[in-house]
């Protein structure tokens, strides 16, 4: 097995030493760490250059190519990919890991034994926990993407621009693969998820996402709902609303967004069906 973690930063100087000090400590180490930094303005790739690690670390740097409504964050991961493709062709697995994530020792350990069990899984992720930041617990959330080598390949058509984190997920199934969400792998952040830029920017550039993947009408107006008693409460729905409807064309294949719609239009109907363990299995809520 061939493991490799990239990390985009930007920024990150409060964050990315905290992450290596902790991949330090992890059961399972990657074989490669690659940090990109990618434009960032502080001492962030320094802390990583001046510490000694007990796994292969790289720092890359790059220019921000357009922030994070351009996908920077994406296209940075994958400048990383490319770079650590070009040294160890033969990899086996490939992991898009957040700088401000709280990575629990045994955690990477734990993934990477899914893809072991079973040879249809493409993609591995836990959970992210605490009420601040409860997301459906049926994907994988974008700070822990943990690919197969197989799943990777698959994804080569979806851009990495915003709602990659999103399209990767209906493209690894469309190919025939599953996605693992291990609800007994926990994990946290240290901000609030799309807050990197201000709460009123991630909940407009969130409204952008959702209609660049195709969701469903209906489906996002409950989910614009949802974020009303979310910090910055009515003002953060009101830009999600705002940034979808003012999105231009999105540059997802037509054949993913109709999945994704359809998708949720299943999710709806066994919502409908049997709510109270609708909201179980898919918030972790007990109604």
């Amino acid at each position: 097995m061939s493991f490799i973690i990239v990390t985009p930063i930007h920024n990150e100087e409060r964050n990315i030493g905290t992450l290596a000090d902790q991949l330090a400590a992890s059961t399972r180490k990657p074989d490669l760490w690659v940090v990109v930094d990618d434009g960032s303005t502080d001492r962030g790739a320094d802390i990583v250059r001046n510490m000694e690690l007990p796994m292969e670390t790289i720092v890359l740097e790059r220019s921000n190519q357009g922030g994070l409504i351009g996908g920077s964050a994406f296209t940075a991961w994958q400048y990383g990919v490319d770079y650590a493709l070009e040294r160890q062709s033969d990899f086996t697995h490939v992991m898009k890991l957040d700088a401000d994530v709280e990575l629990p020792p045994r955690y990477l350990e734990n993934a990477l034994a899914d893809f072991g069990v079973d040879s249809s899984v493409g993609l591995v992720g836990g959970i992210l926990v605490g009420k601040r930041d409860r997301e459906q617990t049926v994907h994988v959330p974008g700070p822990v993407k943990l690919y197969s080598a197989t799943a990777y390949k698959a994804m080569a058509r979806v851009p990495r621009v915003v709602g990659f984190d999103v399209m990767d997920e209906i493209a690894i199934k469309a190919a025939g693969m599953r996605v693992s969400v291990r609800k007994d792998l926990h994990f946290t952040v240290r901000r609030a998820i799309g807050a990197s830029q201000g709460l009123v920017h991630g909940r407009r550039r969130n409204g952008l996402v959702c209609r660049w993947t195709g969701y469903w009408t209906p489906y996002f107006a409950l989910h614009a709902l949802r974020y009303v008693a979310r910090k910055p409460y009515l003002v953060g729905s009101v830009a999600m609303v705002y940034g979808y409807l003012t999105a231009t064309p999105g540059p997802y294949p037509q054949d993913l967004t109709s999945a994704h719609a359809a998708e949720q239009r299943s999710k709806l109907r066994k919502a409908a069906k049997r709510p109270r363990s609708w909201m179980r299995d898919t918030y972790g809520v007990k109604p």
